[in-house]
């Protein structure tokens, strides 16, 4: 039997071009957390985060890494509750639950690396093209819409879906619907993420009233997703289709989205959720009430866990760097086939990630 030997850590931070408003947040670098696992055969594994600039590569070094040592490498499953059941006392959601979720990727990487096949096949979810979301644009008020609209028209051709952010002018994003919804192909739908950006359902349904009538695949994230209430009754009041789940680390709040009928999909994100292990049991649970889930970023480890997968305009959109580190992964053209190659298929650039040299 082989064991985890080390678990390493690394954390770079890239500039972006401009500030970037997220809802309520502004954003002015992407810092990333990182770690590779270590078995005693030499095989290794990797994953990587937004970090949200939070201390992750401390957390797994001081709360998470040392209950993974010496488990078992083809057993990811077993070694998920070692590090829940190690880290419980201050962890099970939040910060922690995102550093478990880092080291269970590695662990899964691992694990299909020694079986020599990619993850997918280990996890048994077929390599059929997911349906794919493009984060296309980020509006603003110092580009006029028919820029903006532009901005995605030119990417839009082959994706299930393209995604745009919401500013807080709804005379504004009046007149982008109506050019996006007059112009986008007829295959492709849009999205647009508010990023919690409203305080209560009140508020959201003033200002989607000023909308017009968009024709949206659906609103994303429009309250914080702990208020499943005000969520299901802005899809109810508004006759919008709507997302949420995007930084959830609680399994508790999502089911509930799902029980009070908030949501007409489900957003998953495979690190803060705590991995791959409590991601595929989610996903199944989903499944089973029709209820489909879409992957949040990170779409080298979602291609592989049948899916939707969502990214970034691969080394075009300059508010996501993570194209220039990470080296492999799926193909992006459109609907997304994970690869071919043995575990998650990627490497991380050891020109930004330096691990075990900290």
């Amino acid at each position: 039997m082989s064991t985890i030997e080390r678990i390493d850590t690394a954390t770079a931070a890239l500039p972006l071009p401009a500030p970037l408003q997220l809802g309520a947040m502004t954003v002015t670098r992407r810092e990333y957390s990182a770690v590779q696992a270590n078995a005693d055969d030499g095989t290794t594994g990797v994953a990587y985060c937004l970090s949200r600039e939070a201390p992750m590569a401390e957390i797994v070094d001081r709360l998470v890494a040392t209950h993974a040592v010496g488990a078992d490498a083809d057993d990811p499953t077993s070694t998920w509750e070692r590090m829940l059941r190690g880290s419980a006392i201050v962890g099970r959601v939040g910060l922690v639950r995102r550093a478990i979720g880092l080291v269970d990727i590695a662990l899964w990487d691992i694990a299909a690396r020694r079986a020599d096949v990619p993850l997918w096949t280990l996890l048994g979810t077929g390599d059929a093209p997911r349906d794919s979301i493009l984060v296309a644009a980020y509006p603003s008020a110092d580009r006029p819409p028919r820029e903006v609209a532009d901005e995605v028209l030119v990417q839009a051709d082959g994706w299930t879906y393209v995604k745009i952010s919401r500013i807080p002018d709804p005379a504004y994003m009046r007149e982008l619907f109506a050019l996006l919804n007059a112009e986008l192909p007829s295959a492709t739908g849009l999205i647009v993420d508010v990023g919690f950006g409203w305080p209560d359902a009140d508020a959201a349904l003033a200002e989607i009233a000023q909308w017009g009538d968009p024709q949206l695949a659906w609103l994303e994230d429009p309250l914080l997703p702990e208020d499943a209430a005000g969520v299901a009754r802005i899809r109810r009041e508004s006759g919008l289709a709507v997302s949420v789940g995007d930084e959830v680390t609680d399994p508790a709040v999502l089911k509930a989205l799902v029980e009070v009928g908030g949501v007409e999909a489900l957003r998953l994100d495979v690190v803060a959720i705590g991995g791959v292990t409590p991601a595929r049991e989610l996903i199944a649970w989903a499944t089973e009430r029709g209820v489909p889930v879409s992957g949040h970023v990170y779409p080298e480890v979602t291609a592989h866990l049948g899916i939707g997968v969502e990214t970034f305009a691969r080394g075009v959109n300059p508010y996501d760097p993570a194209p220039s580190f990470v080296l492999g992964g799926p193909s992006f053209e459109g609907r997304i086939r994970p690869t071919d190659a043995v575990g998650l298929g990627f490497t991380l650039d050891p020109g930004v990630f330096a691990f075990g040299k900290g």
